[in-house]
């Protein structure tokens, strides 16, 4: 790597690192169980707007179609199962969580799809050779974060396919509402970072692959129960949950919403890539 050389790799863990050292505790699989049904409100708004968009941005490039297999790494509520696996041959989630397995078959029912399997362990304990060139398309959204050896499991992602891989990730630093919240309750500690775009499009590309982006806008409707059970398992990782917290929190959202919803707005970066497509380094 050449003199002045941004090292995104290094970059990535730097990140990781940093956002551990706020934390009390990372998350656990428990975690992941208790925000089940916020989770899976936020994605099927819009009847699933956000995998919809996703589906067509890649359906649009020939990326994936009524003939593929596709495997979801961290499928939490059934992410882009459900959408997905009403327009292509089999869907395959990736999802260690009881909670959110439980979400998955619910949401799947109601979608009336039946045509996906469930691997209940996270990412990183999932026998690659048994799954090895199986898939046309693997995809993740907005998990990622959690790697600190990102690249190794890219790789892993790669070697499970025989197309394309795909991550989703947010674009932007986060909505103003977070980092103001943040700052009301956790003072001048500095507001945690969750690498994605466009970090993790200039470590695939240093790399030597090739990936392609397609940036996608969608909506997130939620109401104060859900919203206020996913802020005390992510407050709760930070700091104490007092009830002066909880009230904080309250207040805020009281203040927030509208007609008892709460809508976010969100931008995110469909990048994919072929494996087999590599371009010289240096």
């Amino acid at each position: 790597m050449g003199a002045g050389t941004i090292d995104w790799v290094q970059n990535w863990e730097t990140i990781y690192d940093d956002r551990l050292q706020v934390m009390l505790r990372d998350y656990s699989i428990d975690h992941w169980t208790e925000r089940a049904e916020d989770y899976s409100e936020s994605r099927r708004t819009n009847n699933y707007e956000y995998g919809e968009k996703v589906f067509a941005a890649l359906a649009g490039h020939g990326i994936i179609g009524s003939g593929s297999q596709v495997l979801e790494v961290g499928s939490g509520p059934g992410t882009f199962v459900i959408p997905f696996s009403k327009r292509v041959k089999h869907m395959t989630a990736v999802e260690p969580a009881d909670g959110m397995i439980h979400v998955i078959h619910r949401n799947a029912k109601e979608a009336g799809v039946e045509n996906y399997n469930i691997i209940p362990k996270i990412w990183q304990d999932v026998d690659i050779n048994g799954i090895r060139g199986t898939y046309d398309l693997v995809i993740t959204s907005t998990v990622i974060w959690m790697f600190r050896d990102i690249m190794q499991q890219i790789t892993r992602m790669e070697e499970a396919t025989r197309g394309h891989c795909c991550v989703v990730e947010s674009v932007g630093g986060g909505q103003a509402f977070e980092k103001t919240l943040w700052h009301t309750i956790m003072g001048d500690n500095p507001y945690p970072s969750y690498p994605g775009y466009p970090l993790a499009y200039n470590l695939l590309y240093q790399s030597g692959r090739i990936p392609q982006v397609r940036i996608i806008n969608s909506q997130s409707l939620r109401t104060f129960e859900k919203l206020m059970k996913m802020y005390r398992v992510f407050y709760s990782l930070y700091t104490e949950f007092t009830p002066k917290v909880e009230e904080t929190i309250r207040s805020a959202l009281l203040a927030d919403s509208i007609s008892g919803l709460h809508e976010r707005n969100y931008q995110s970066a469909v990048v994919w890539w072929d494996p087999k497509e590599r371009r010289e380094i240096g």
